[in-house]
């Protein structure tokens, strides 16, 4: 069976057929997903498919690129679908610079603020890094991650990097963006 570590089924592109989809996951050998929150949104949906599809778990947080939009009570609603049993991991959390939007400083508040979450929930980081090696570092020595771990998603950059995060603690999530120029 697969184990499929990071998806968002919660995605427009599945709205059509996202059900039979779901439902064919099991005869298709896929075993289990984690679908990875991106906003406030989609952390709502990954709780509901998660309590409604046994084979589905998920993580809840907010991509950098949706930062723009958070507010502090954000915070206290992903602290309560973290207590959800199949909810495993806070993300996707980060930062990525290849965007000019949300500024940088949004970035960093929240991805702040959503590791310090996944220290009070006991639960590990799914984090975004693009574009954003040496901030990411940073953010993540000054949090203290190591004591928290996760996985470093969306990972690009050199072999000197992923020995920093590994050295960490953290495992490498080597998608599709590795391909890119």
């Amino acid at each position: 069976m697969i184990f499929e570590t990071h998806a968002h089924y919660d995605d427009e592109q599945f709205d059509k057929d996202r059900e039979e989809l779901l439902d064919s996951m099991e005869k298709n050998g896929i075993g289990t997903i984690v679908n990875i929150g991106s906003n406030m949104e989609t952390s709502r949906w990954t709780v509901k498919a998660a309590d409604k599809y046994p084979f589905l778990y998920g993580a809840v947080g907010v991509h950098p690129s949706d930062t723009g939009e958070m507010k502090t009570e954000d915070l206290a609603e992903l602290k309560k679908y973290a207590s959800n049993p199949k909810i495993l991991a806070i993300g996707e959390i980060g930062l990525d610079y290849y965007w000019d939007e949300p500024e940088r400083p949004i970035q960093k508040k929240w991805f702040e603020a959503q590791m310090e979450l996944a220290r009070e929930t006991k639960l590990p980081m799914v984090i975004h890094s693009r574009d954003a090696a040496k901030d990411t570092e940073d953010m993540m020595r000054a949090a203290r991650a190591e004591e928290i771990g996760g996985v470093v998603h969306c990972f690009s950059y050199p072999k000197e990097m992923a020995r920093k995060f590994l050295d960490m603690g953290f495992y490498l999530g080597i998608g599709g963006v590795v391909t890119f120029k």
